[in-house]
This record gives structure tokens, C-alpha cells and sequence, in this order.
């Protein structure tokens, strides 16, 4: 639980001070006075005034705040404290927010969630470039045979391992398909090992006119080797470690990694025997699998519990330079993106179920999901949470970012401004509303966690 609670905070603070960052960059640079910049909420427990800022550390460690002056229409332009008499006679009317136009106040509010995106793909990029791609164990082991095809025809069958093709061993983040000629009569020779015995098998493709190429109708699989392990899972508590190659669970025999998750996903809470080899040894453990969630495959997104014994499938890191990074990072931050407008389409039309949804409960128990597999892991979800709160900021409803971008685009464009108590009432409709928000997710986290 302390684990958790310490992950939790360490990315909701991040992504917090980096989102009031953006504000307090954006506002600098358009010559707004601000008051204050604090990390953490509550009573201040270290203060520092420098220049016309007095930057903070407070007590309570949920993120932090900037207060701008003249940012409420009501309340005089004044820092806090025994200074205030003499700072409100010293700010001048042009450097309050109010006093900005509204496309300055515009470029202040949406450079929040702008810091948010930004701190996503610059996450994305930075991990990319410390730790490389992470590429998986070569496909060697044959799971099925096409009917009828050259494949079958010259000899291969299911539990072949592939050795090598054309000379060329299987290496880290290489597929079968990358070292086959496919080319009209050419050939290619296999080096298989079945049962102890090593032999060689040519193959010639043929072209598909249903899948528009050239094929020899071979499938494979991933060898049953483990990465990551999660601390304090049940595979880490038998004492299996990255690197263990799965023999069997039970007694059926394990060939690929697909297969070893089919054999465990099935079987929550059923204790199961399973045996491998870790640094030279042989071991078995009675591993019992916990239910995790898990997407469900078909049209709608529909989560579901499997069975999981904390375990992830072996990768090779490949060193990349700065630019092969920058372009696999970006590639990750588009894709994270995509997949977040698509849950939220699917959620507005119906098409995802609230299961899927998560709220503050639900973060922190993922936080502390994610610190136990590693902090790699734990760094790629703050990008992910990151990201999820600036399109969350975006919602056109006050107090989000995306409120006041609403208000004040209207008044740019049209030249008219809300009166104070249309603003106010904007405001207590949001607040309502961001309450009744905050309950129903938080049902919901109750009921996806404990139900």
C-alpha cells in the first residue's frame, strides 16, 4: 500500500506542477504579474520571494497552484501577506489578467494542457533514448501449418523450431518473414530442430491472389522466455526472474509464449505447477494466477478479469540515436493519443463500458501496478496520464481549461464579455457538475475495483 500511495502522488504531482508550469510560463511571457507559484496545497511551509514572485513549497503534496493577479474580478491585485497594501499600489492595471486581451489570456489557459502534451511526448522520446526499443525473441517456434500450402508440402509441422533461414541465424527483432526470398521460383532453406533431430527443409512460395503476395503458409510464435516480473506477484514470489524459459505448466508441455498465457488466463485461482529454467536450473512452483483486467476482443470494449501470474514476454534493447528516438516516440504519442479519442468516442456512443473508466482510485491503484513491474513502466504511464489530463482539461465547461478558452474565444472574436454574475453562474453550473462527475467516477472506480 505505501508503494502505491508513493507512486501515486510521485506522478500526480509531476503532471500537476508541469500543467501549472505551462500557466506560469505563458503568463510571464505575456507580462502578467504573478503573485504566487507553489508545489503542494495548503499552509505554506517554505516561501521565497523572488522578484515580484513568491515561489513555494506547501503542505500538502497534490500538485500545486499559480495565482495570478487580478485574475478575479472582485478581489483587489495583491499577493498574500503583511505586503499586500504596498504590492496593490505597485502592480500596474496593464500587467493584470484581467486586464490582458483575450487572446493573451487564451495562450495562458491552454498552455496547461499544452505542457501536459508536450511532458507526454517528451517522456515518450527521453525513455526511448535512455533504454532503446524493446524488440522481442525471434518467431522460431512453428505453431500451424496453411493447408495445401508450400509449407505443408515440403514438411513442416507445428513445434518445429526454426533455426535458421538461408544461413542467417533468427537474432533479436528478427522475423522469418525478413530473411525468406519471395520471389517467383526462388528458394529458400530452413534449418529445423524437431524432437532432438536438426535437418534442413526447402521451401519455394507461391503468390496468393486472395492476399495479393507471396506466401509459404507458415505460422510461429515467440518462445515461452520471460521478461519483466512483477514484484511481489505471484511469479516473483515463487522466485521466477527475467530471463526463466517456461518449460510446462502442469503437464502439458509449453512451446510459445501464446501459449503459456492461453494456459493461464483460463485458470484464476486455480494453483497451477509450472516449470522452468532460470540461470542453468530447473525449478517448479505451485503459481496460483490472480484476476487482472483484460480489453475482450470484439467490436465493443468490454473489460474483463483473466488470470495472471505477473509475468510479461522477454524483449532485447536496441541502443537508437536521438532521431531514430524522436521518431519512435512521436510514433507512441500519436498512437496513445488515437487510442484515447477512440475510447472517448466509443464512450459517448456506447460503444465501451464503464469499466473501462477509471477515476482517482483507479490511477492510484494502476501507479502502483506499474512501479512494481519497474519504473520504466511507471515513467510510460505518467506520459499516459499526462496526456489523459490535458484532454481532460480541454472539456468547454468551467473551471477547466477548456471554461475559460470558451469564454474567452467569444469575447475575441465577438467583442462581447460575460458579465460577472453570467460568470458566476457559468461557474457554479460547472462546479455542480464537476462535483456530480467526481461522485459517478468514483462509484465507478468502487465498483470496477471492489464489485
Amino acid at each position: 500500500m505505501f508503494l502505491t500511495i508513493v507512486a501515486f502522488f510521485f506522478v500526480l504531482s509531476i503532471v500537476v506542477i508541469v500543467h501549472e508550469l505551462g500557466h506560469f510560463a505563458a503568463a510571464k511571457l505575456n507580462g502578467i504579474y504573478v503573485v504566487t507559484f507553489s508545489v503542494g496545497f495548503g499552509p505554506k511551509v517554505l516561501k521565497k520571494r523572488i522578484g515580484e514572485t513568491e515561489y513555494a513549497l506547501s503542505l500538502l503534496p497534490f500538485g500545486g497552484y499559480v495565482k495570478f493577479a487580478g485574475e478575479d474580478e472582485k478581489k483587489p491585485a495583491s499577493p498574500d501577506g503583511a505586503e499586500a497594501e504596498q504590492a496593490r499600489k505597485e502592480i500596474p492595471e496593464h500587467r493584470l489578467f484581467r486586464n490582458k486581451n483575450p487572446f493573451q489570456r487564451i495562450a495562458v489557459v491552454l498552455a496547461g494542457p499544452f505542457m501536459n502534451a508536450f511532458a507526454a511526448l517528451a517522456v515518450f522520446i527521453l525513455s526511448i533514448m535512455i533504454q532503446g526499443v524493446f524488440v522481442s525473441n525471434p518467431s522460431s517456434i512453428v505453431t500451424g501449418v496453411a493447408l495445401d500450402s508450400p509449407a505443408e508440402t515440403a514438411g513442416f509441422m507445428p513445434g518445429d523450431r526454426i533455426l535458421s533461414i538461408n544461413g542467417r541465424e533468427l537474432e533479436s527483432g528478427t522475423e522469418i518473414s525478413d530473411l525468406i526470398v519471395y520471389e517467383e521460383d526462388a528458394v529458400s532453406t530452413f534449418l529445423v530442430e524437431r524432437v532432438g533431430d536438426t535437418f534442413a527443409i526447402e521451401v519455394s512460395p507461391v503468390w496468393s491472389e486472395e492476399q495479393e503476395r507471396f506466401m509459404i503458409g507458415l505460422y510461429s510464435s515467440t518462445p515461452p522466455m520471460i521478461g519483466d516480473v512483477k514484484r511481489d506477484g505471484p511469479a516473483h514470489e515463487a522466485g521466477m526472474r527475467s530471463g526463466a524459459l517456461v518449460l510446462a505448466v502442469n503437464d502439458t508441455t509449453v512451446a510459445t509464449f501464446h501459449e503459456l498465457q492461453s494456459l493461464i488466463h483460463g485458470r484464476i485461482g486455480m494453483p497451477l505447477l509450472v516449470t522452468w529454467i532460470q540461470a542453468g536450473d530447473t525449478l517448479s512452483a505451485l503459481i496460483t494466477p490472480q484476476p487482472v483486467d483484460a480489453a475482450a476482443e470484439g467490436e465493443r470494449l468490454e473489460v474483463i478479469k483473466v488470470g495472471a501470474i505477473g509475468i510479461n514476454e522477454f524483449y532485447a534493447r536496441h541502443k537508437v540515436s536521438l532521431h531514430e528516438a524522436s521518431v519512435y516516440g512521436t510514433r507512441a504519442f500519436v498512437g496513445l493519443l488515437r487510442s484515447i479519442l477512440d475510447f472517448l468516442g466509443k464512450l459517448v456512443s456506447g460503444r465501451a463500458s464503464l469499466r473501462a473508466v477509471g477515476g482517482p482510485v483507479r490511477v492510484g491503484v494502476m501507479a502502483g501496478d506499474m512501479i512494481r513491474w519497474g519504473f520504466n513502466y511507471l515513467i510510460s504511464f505518467l506520459a499516459f496520464f499526462s496526456l489523459n489530463l490535458a484532454i481532460f482539461n480541454l472539456l468547454p465547461i468551467l473551471p477547466f481549461d477548456g471554461g475559460h478558452f470558451v469564454i474567452f474565444l467569444v469575447e475575441g472574436v465577438t467583442g462581447y464579455k460575460p458579465g460577472e454574475r453570467a460568470q458566476a453562474a457559468m461557474a457554479q453550473f460547472g462546479f455542480i457538475l464537476l462535483i456530480a462527475l467526481m461522485a459517478f467516477i468514483f462509484i465507478v472506480d468502487m465498483f470496477n475495483l471492489f464489485g
